[in-house]
This record gives C-alpha cells, structure tokens and sequence, in this order.
C-alpha cells in the first residue's frame, strides 16, 4: 500500500483511493489526525475480516510537505518513508516527466528475452520472436506514457540484434541487411511488419485525446475540462496541467488531422482553424480571418457574440465583407462536438497506424509475396 501525502487544503477532502488486486494507493492530506483515523478504519476492517496490513511493506511519499513533518506521520502510521518515482502497476508514478533510467526495468525485460535460442533461429524465426515477444513488452508503457527518445532508440537497437544478428552481441555491424525504416513499413508496403515504436506510441496516446475531445463520462476527462477549458477552446490555448496531459495534448495536429468535428454546442471547436465545416474557414475566408479579433475563438464565442465589433477588428475590407455575407450564408443551415475520425465512427490506435501508411505507393508484388503459400523464410527472402 503506497501513501501520497499533500499539504492540507480546506475544505478536508476524503480519501481518493486507486486500486488493482492487491496494488493500493491512498492520496490523503499530510494531517495526522486523518491519518489516524485512516489507520484505526483499516485496523477495524482487519479485525472483522482477517486480512490485516503489512505496514513495514507500505510507503509514504510526500508533495510538498518537509523532510520533519514527513518522519514524524511515517512513524505515527508505522511505514517506510519512499521518494518518488516510484513504480505503480509496473510503471514510474511522479509529479515529473520520466527520465531514461526510470524505465530501465522495462528495457531489462526486453534485453532478457535475447535468449540464447535465437542465435539458431531463422530470419523468419527472428522476425516472429520481434513481433510477438518483445514489441509487446513496450505497448504497456505506450498507451500511457509518452516514451523518451532514448527508450526508443534502446529497444530498437535490441529489436535490430535480435533480427540480424541473433543473440551475438560480438558480431561486427554491418550485417544489416535492409535499413531499419524499410523493416518498420507494413508487409503490404514492402516491409516486414515489424512496429514503428514512435508512430505507435502517438496512435496510442491519441485514444486519450478521442476520450477527452468526445466528453467522455471519464474522471479525468470532467476534471480537466473543469479545471483549465471551461472557457477555452483546449488546442489554442496556452499548455497547462501535468507532463502527461501536455505530452497527450501536443499530438492534437496529428489528431485533428484525421478527425472532423459534429456540432453540438462548439466549446471545444476553434472557428477558424478546426474543420467542422466542409473546409477550414480560415483558408476558405482568408481575408475575413486576417480581420478575427480572436482566431482562437471556439464556435460556441462566434455563435454567440453580440455584435460584429466584438468579432473583427473594424472597418472590414470590401473582400473581407464580401467573404463575411458569403459566410453567414453557410452557416444558416449548420445545427448549432462530437471528433469522428476520417475512417469511420471510431478511434482505434491501429486504424490510425495503417492510414498513416494508406497513401504510400508500392508495387502491387508485396502483398501477393505474404499472401502467398510459400513457407515464412521464402517470403522473408523475397
């Protein structure tokens, strides 16, 4: 059981609780006297069930609060003291951006799958033994967080060993026999399947945006909408709010590239740069939008604003009205958010994968060679 301790803010809070199996963290305010009761409510659950905690196995991480005040609740509720990162659910949890060598315990998983066996196996072997044991070791920590460059780059050096030279780590380079950006390319597009870490890592972060952007009946979803765009349209306002939550929202180009947006009420569409209309207003109305007082205004401001002083900066321009009457005559039968993706009506991280791919010209030769009957080394070869 892991304790996260927090100066005392009014009014008091309850207990936020997170938990899988028998993995469980408490957020609680560094009070004691809610500390206390929090230990007789488990004291009291121990004696009617049996089941009693192990103090000495618990932590109790700080934010904010000094090193005294610390040691003292640690040894009222009778645990260790732990600093953070620490790993929750196999992943490092902290108020900072995880660094390269909090995530080493996971390029040691994929390190340790370069068994020796697969110095004996064939190139098809290998290629079967990338795509199906240690590319799935990564996809965890993907759909969380954002993975650092040389992550990335670590495990995609082992991915190469193993897929070129087995498991002898002597043999001298060069025995690559097609560049790794070849290899990364789908089988249809001429290349062997094997996972683009980045581009996945992106296509999985993005569900988050498709929850967030969509409303979602999500905790997370309610509390940053709450909390920093209640009057503000997410993707044109200043980054606020955690690492993870501005790793997410910088991929909202790539995600509003393959998205539209339905109207419902506009809150969380920019009038000027989303496309909710059969194009963007900005490059369709470009002198109009030159005169936008706020071209990061959502269509909710725009529908609902007063009169036009508080829209453009006037006097407008004979092009500028003219494409202003143009305008308003569209807009006259749009309803007055719902993202849909460009595929259809839901996001999946591997549609998305493959419509990265989609428009890529190859010859017709490489989907017939892996859908043919020949055995898996003669496809490689081919």
């Amino acid at each position: 059981m892991d304790l996260l301790t927090t100066p005392i803010p009014q009014p008091m809070a309850d207990f936020p609780i997170v938990q899988y199996a028998d993995d469980t963290l408490l957020l609680l305010q560094a009070d004691a006297k809610q500390l206390f009761f929090l230990k007789a409510l488990l004291h009291s659950f121990a004696i009617s069930t049996g089941l009693h905690v192990n103090y000495r196995k618990s932590h109790m991480y700080p934010i904010h609060i000094t090193q005294e005040k610390l040691s003292h609740l640690a040894a009222m509720f009778g645990c260790d003291v732990g600093s953070m990162p620490f790993t929750y659910l196999g992943l490092p949890m902290g108020t900072t951006k995880p660094k390269f060598e909090d995530l080493t315990p996971m390029m040691d998983r994929v390190e340790r799958r370069l068994s020796a066996c697969s110095t004996w196996l064939s190139y098809s072997g290998r290629l079967e033994m990338v795509n199906s044991m240690i590319t799935p070791i990564t996809t965890y920590a993907m759909c969380t967080i954002k993975l650092p460059k040389g992550v990335i780059d670590n495990i995609d050096r082992a991915r190469k060993q193993c897929l070129w030279r087995g498991n002898d780590a002597e043999r001298k380079k060069g025995g690559n026999l097609v560049a790794w950006e070849i290899v990364m390319k789908p089988k249809e597009k001429g290349g062997l399947g094997v996972l683009n870490l980045r581009l996945q890592n992106d296509a999985l972060l993005m569900k988050h945006l498709s929850k967030f952007y969509n409303k979602a009946d999500i905790p997370w979803v309610h509390l940053i909408w709450n909390k920093y765009y209640s009057t503000k349209v997410p993707h044109v306002a200043r980054e606020s709010g955690s690492f993870w939550w501005k790793d997410v929202l910088t991929l909202n180009i790539i995600f509003r590239g393959v998205v539209r947006c339905e109207l419902g009420n506009g809150s969380s569409v920019c009038f000027w740069d989303d496309l909710w209309t059969d194009s963007v207003l900005a490059q369709t109305y470009p002198r109009l939008a030159s005169f936008a007082r706020n071209r990061g205004a959502s269509v909710l401001e725009i529908m609902e604003a007063i009169d036009l002083d508080s829209l453009f900066l006037l006097p407008l321009s004979q092009q500028a009205f003219e494409e202003l009457e143009t305008l308003q005559a569209q807009l006259q039968d749009i309803p007055y958010d719902r993202w849909i993706p460009v595929w259809g009506n839901t996001y999946t991280s591997q549609r998305f994968y493959s419509q990265v791919f989609k428009n890529m010209d190859t010859h017709p030769i490489f989907k017939i060679i892996w859908k043919s009957r020949c055995t898996p080394r003669v496809k490689f070869f081919a």
